[in-house]
């Protein structure tokens, strides 16, 4: 742009130093050069806004994008998570019936005699446990598929 601008200044420069027929003719010419240049650099700037414009809608395209993705990413870590628990609670629950049920199973099979009384309050509290954390398991469960 200042090369073009300063290549007008040289061209009414010439056409001052020129014959006084030609200089009418030639300044004439050279505003006309001034206003195509002045225009043209008009429209480079508002070229530039367009392109900056531009260049900002497509960074907040992005980062909308990248806030899009994160987003998932925590919800896909949370449900890694969720998974991690429900794999614990369920090899804790197969713990727990291997212990307590298979054992006393065993333990009848052995000996051919019934758990007294007080074995059998054991077990029911051990039920009662494994109940529970087989709910709680179900629960975690729901809460993983329905997120």
């Amino acid at each position: 742009m200042n090369k073009l601008s300063g290549l007008i200044n040289r061209v009414e420069e010439l056409a001052s130093s020129g014959s006084e027929e030609y200089q009418t003719q030639l300044s004439r010419q050279v505003a006309k050069l001034r206003a195509t240049f002045k225009k043209q650099q008009e429209r480079c700037i508002e070229f530039l806004h367009l392109s900056e414009e531009y260049a900002d809608k497509y960074l907040l395209s992005i980062s909308s994008e990248i806030r899009q993705q994160s987003s998932f990413l925590d919800m896909l870590e949370k449900r890694l998570d969720m998974a991690k628990t429900l794999h614990r609670q369920a090899v804790d629950l197969r713990k727990s019936y291997e212990s307590g049920t298979v054992a006393n199973m065993k333990d009848v099979r052995a000996t051919g005699k019934t758990s007294p009384c007080c074995l059998q309050k054991q077990n029911a509290e051990t039920s009662y446990f494994q109940c529970s954390h087989f709910q709680r398991t179900l629960t975690c469960l729901a809460k993983w598929t329905l997120s």
